[in-house]
């Protein structure tokens, strides 16, 4: 676009004269009064002499940010130039810029809010996902110009209609004759509107088809006005049978018809018979079943299963644009996010324009909705409420997986939540309890956490001091009460047991988690080369995610020399070899972390990638997902090794000597009569207690299961943590096998 420049003739001093002054006042007089005339001329018509500023929207001015507002429109010369600046602010999605291009009268019509405003709602209503308006030919000196217009909607997909734009010539020049029916050619006095058919959410199911999250009935208790008696009198007694204030009650059914049905309170199905017997006696109040989302574990599967809420009003501009209303629900954590593309299905439904009467005037588009599909998880619903119970919704997590692929057999956090409360509804000290900072119980322990974690570490220590220093299962070592540094004799790390435990072979350092062995080894091995133990613990798979697909995970850390110099902790110390023997220090892992490293130790040494999901299947069969066990990693050292160190964690279980058996308090396997093997933790934590931990195999040779149970601030791992995973193991002996 040209610049356009303006020189006042009366700019120049005029000539010397010997004029009287009166003649010269009369000059000064006429030179303010033309000036003032291309001012105005300026602020108000249609070729802006004095402005030099480009048209947002016309070819080479730059393109403006949809709300971001735009300066008064200038250097629309023609008809033409207002038309074809209206068209690309329009693709550029700049409505404020649009608006300053319609014309007086049609402003006095609509404000400017209101016209963004109807704007944006219609291209959310209607899902637009992209829009492109092209300008056709038309006269010289046509007043009117034919565009076509083709939407990209996640609703009903392509939109394309043909419609023109009016041209008329006001004070401010050049103006769009604006109208509704611009946006859609036969919009009008009307409106747009998505009416849709939503497909049946798919089922979340545990791996023998029992449901995990499906369509079920709910109880909603409610009010029939015209059935009310007495309503003070009902009000009293629903408040005290509910829990909501009189007036909260009434706000809930006033307004509604005689014979209608006004919900109050949802609750799940079925209800408690004595409040069923409580309500039963109230004239005026109902109960009805009604569909909907039900998670018939709840809490004890939440981390699994996550929860629905409805979209958000802030979210809804964005998925406006995936198909997605005001109102539809949508997953939020757990399977029900990752899984949304396939639970949701494809929505169908009418676009239509409805006039004010709500009458349907056209229809511009529809499309028929496509069923949802289920989701086959792994999960063993026996394992699964075996290890709810177990943990007993402590802080902590308990976690089972297949050895042999990284399925996910079961998996609990605590403390935990219902995901039926957002299905039924949540009171202000509900939704305070669910964000807790303290409790967070919508924090996945399992996967999201991660802690020290003690003496579990400790295989990862045995298979290093046999690959790296040539140690056997009958190398002697003495396992003291104490050690220290031989340059450094204040610091001091003590054995669990105070007087020490003698001479002791690396087999039975390991069943009986002598610390001061540990230390001993992991000073040989930082001498030998300090990236031998970090470099082993990684091995294991400690140190980054597990690339478990479904959930959000933790990566945990494994301490190295680069690693505590990258992190501002200084240079690496034999000191942080020593605490790293025994998962302390700067280390942190995960449960299911420690899971998949125990599994690997379990099959032979093969690290699997865990998974919750086995496959997606749509309503015809077809499998629109089928995972297939992937392969992450392999351990270092012979089978032979491996199999020591199974033998080593059988013996913890079963032997006198064992941590987990006469050397624990409460001894949790006695009577045990299946094949087991694992290991003890009890983690330093920062508080008075220390974390409990235990990772077990069964068998011990074969394995087909493992099961990790984590207490935070629980006490020993062999009381606290050693019970969880035996209470697992019971039931998987016990469990009636398909």
């Amino acid at each position: 676009m040209p610049e356009f420049r303006y020189r006042s003739p009366y700019s120049q001093p005029p000539p010397q004269r010997n004029v009287l002054p009166k003649i010269v006042m009369s000059l000064l007089a006429i030179v303010v009064v033309v000036l003032g005339v291309f001012l105005l001329a300026d602020r108000f018509g249609g070729n802006h002499l004095l402005s030099n500023a480009t048209v947002p929207g016309l070819p080479g001015a730059p393109a403006a940010s949809p709300g971001a507002g735009t300066a008064s429109p200038t250097n629309l010369a023609s008809a033409q130039d207002v038309a074809g600046s209206f068209v690309n602010l329009w693709n550029a999605g700049d409505y404020q810029g649009m608006y300053n291009l319609i014309s007086a009268t049609s402003q006095q019509q609509i404000t400017e809010a209101n016209f963004v405003k109807r704007y944006q709602g219609i291209d959310q209503e209607i899902g637009q996902t992209a829009i492109k308006i092209t300008m056709g030919q038309a006269a010289s000196n046509a007043l009117t110009f034919p565009i076509h217009v083709v939407r990209q909607t996640a609703t009903v997909g392509q939109l394309a209609e043909d419609n023109t734009i009016p041209i008329v010539r006001d004070s401010g020049g050049y103006r769009i004759e604006w109208t509704p029916s611009l946006i859609f050619a036969n919009l009008g006095d009307g409106f747009v509107r998505w009416n849709p058919d939503i497909p049946q959410r798919g089922r979340i199911l545990a791996a023998n088809g029992q449901p995990l999250a499906a369509l079920g009935s709910i109880d909603k208790v409610g009010v029939v006005p015209g059935q009310i008696k007495d309503e003070q009198t009902m009000l009293q007694k629903l408040s005290q049978a509910l829990g909501m204030s009189p007036s909260q009650i009434k706000q809930f059914y006033q307004g509604g018809q005689p014979d209608w049905f006004m919900p109050i309170k949802n609750y799940s199905d079925p209800m408690d018979p004595k409040l069923v017997s409580q309500l039963a006696g109230i004239p005026g109040v109902a109960i009805q079943k009604w569909p909907d989302r039900v998670y018939p574990l709840g809490p004890a599967a939440a981390q699994i299963t996550g929860y629905l809420s409805q979209v958000t009003a802030q979210e809804l501009p964005t998925l406006a644009k995936q198909g997605y209303t005001s109102g539809d629900m949508i997953g939020r954590a757990g399977l029900e996010a990752w899984g949304e593309k396939y639970l949701r299905g494809k929505p169908g439904g009418q676009l239509v324009i409805v006039g004010p009467n709500g009458n349907v005037r056209s229809t511009l588009g529809q499309v028929k909705s496509q069923p949802a599909a289920d989701i086959v998880t792994t999960i063993d619903i026996s394992l699964q409420q075996a290890a709810y119970k177990a943990l007993n919704n402590r802080p902590g997590s308990a976690v089972v997986v297949d050895p042999n692929s990284g399925a996910i057999l079961a998996m609990v956090s605590g403390p935990s939540y219902d995901p039926n409360q957002f299905i039924l509804g949540m009171t202000n000290q509900d939704w305070t309890a669910l964000n807790n900072p303290t409790t967070t119980p919508l924090l996945n322990r399992a996967t999201q956490s991660s802690y020290p974690i003690g003496s579990t570490f400790k295989i990862v220590t045995t298979l290093a001091a046999m690959t790296d220093l040539g140690m056997t299962p009958q190398t002697q070592i003495n396992c003291p009460g104490s050690f220290s540094l031989p340059n450094d004799p204040k610091q001091v790390w003590k054995d669990w047991s105070i007087t020490g435990q003698g001479l002791l072979t690396l087999h039975n350092a390991l069943v009986q988690s002598c610390d001061t062995v540990m230390y001993q080894i992991g000073v040989k091995l930082d001498q030998k080369n300090p990236n031998l133990l970090p470099d082993m613990a990684k091995a294991f798979g400690f140190g980054k995610s597990t690339g478990l697909p479904e959930l959000p995970e933790t990566a945990g850390v494994v301490p190295d020399p680069a690693w505590t110099q990258a992190n501002g902790y200084g240079y690496w110390s034999t000191g942080d070899a020593v605490n790293l023997s025994i998962g302390q220090g700067y280390f942190l892992a995960s449960p299911l972390q420690v899971a998949d490293a125990y599994a690997a130790v379990a099959n032979g040494g093969t690290l699997w990638q865990p998974y919750l999901v086995k496959e997606v299947d749509a309503l015809n069969g077809t499998k629109l997902y089928v995972h297939q066990p992937k392969q992450i990693g392999k351990l270092p050292g012979t089978p032979q090794m491996l199999q020591e160190i199974r033998s080593a964690l059988h013996d913890v279980v079963t032997a006198p000597n064992g941590t987990a058996a006469g050397l624990s308090v409460t001894h949790p396997f006695a009577g045990e009569t299946h094949s087991i093997g694992g290991k003890t933790g009890t983690a330093q934590s920062g508080h008075v207690l220390p974390h409990a931990w235990f990772a077990a195999f069964s068998p011990v040779e074969g394995a087909k299961l493992v099961a990790v149970g984590m207490v935070e601030h629980g006490g020993e791992g062999g009381d606290v943590a050693a019970p969880i995973t035996r209470q697992i193991i019971d039931t998987y002996y016990t469990e009636p096998k398909p």
